[in-house]
């Protein structure tokens, strides 16, 4: 069992940017990923926001997706990852670089808590709806958990403010690796109060099942 002091999940004020080292691998990371895969093709670029916070919530497939779907921003995308990743070297560069830890079989409250914080601070927040890497189907059957952190996190905001959802499938041929041709697909935002029901649990769950079919119907295209 980890201690307090050994647990990432317990120090996830220490989440940040360093802008140093984000603008000094930025070219660094696109010349890199233009060079190892084949080709990487984006469709759907107009449905992104270019101000204000929203949550990108892409179809998981692969442990290269962080890092391929952070070409659809020029600024930090922060984003959740399982806590088991932040030891060593590779945790140095995640803690810097946006990242923040969540326990996936125990998440804990602080967690999505900083989710919130950073969605109120209109921050740009990458979120794998399935909760891990998914292959052996399109899409997992979603849980609710992303729309109800939207939710609270509107909710409880001081200013009014909307939180767009936007639903991304990436697809891998043959399959992840080298030179291998990525396809993302991004679809028309998702805006909660368009799916507005007569309490927050049934929102929830109208929003999680239109993003699941956002999700299928990229992926099918």
């Amino acid at each position: 069992m980890l201690t307090s002091s050994q647990d990432p999940v317990a120090h996830i004020d220490r989440a940040s940017v360093s802008p140093w080292l984000y603008w000094l691998l930025l070219p660094i990371h696109r010349l890199f990923l233009s060079l190892y895969f084949g080709s990487i093709v984006i469709h759907g670029t107009r449905h992104l926001p270019t101000q204000g916070p929203v949550v990108l919530a892409p179809k998981h497939y692969s442990r290269w997706d962080p890092f391929v779907l952070a070409l659809l921003s020029t600024e930090p995308l922060w984003f959740m990852t399982n806590s088991n990743q932040f030891s060593g070297v590779q945790g140095w560069f995640l803690w810097r670089l946006g990242a923040f830890p969540v326990d996936v079989n125990h998440p804990k409250v602080a967690s999505f808590r900083h989710a919130i914080a950073l969605l109120q601070a209109r921050k740009k927040l990458m979120l794998f709806p399935e909760g891990g890497i998914v292959r052996d189907q399109p899409v997992r059957p979603l849980k609710p958990g992303l729309a109800r952190l939207v939710l609270q996190a509107e909710a409880s905001a001081l200013e009014p403010l909307q939180i767009p959802i936007v639903p991304i499938a990436i697809q891998y041929q043959p399959a992840p690796g080298w030179r291998s041709r990525i396809t993302i697909t991004i679809s028309p935002p998702l805006h909660t109060a368009d799916y507005h029901q007569s309490t927050d649990k049934q929102t929830a769950q109208a929003i999680t099942t239109a993003l699941e079919a956002a999700l299928l119907k990229a992926l099918e295209a």
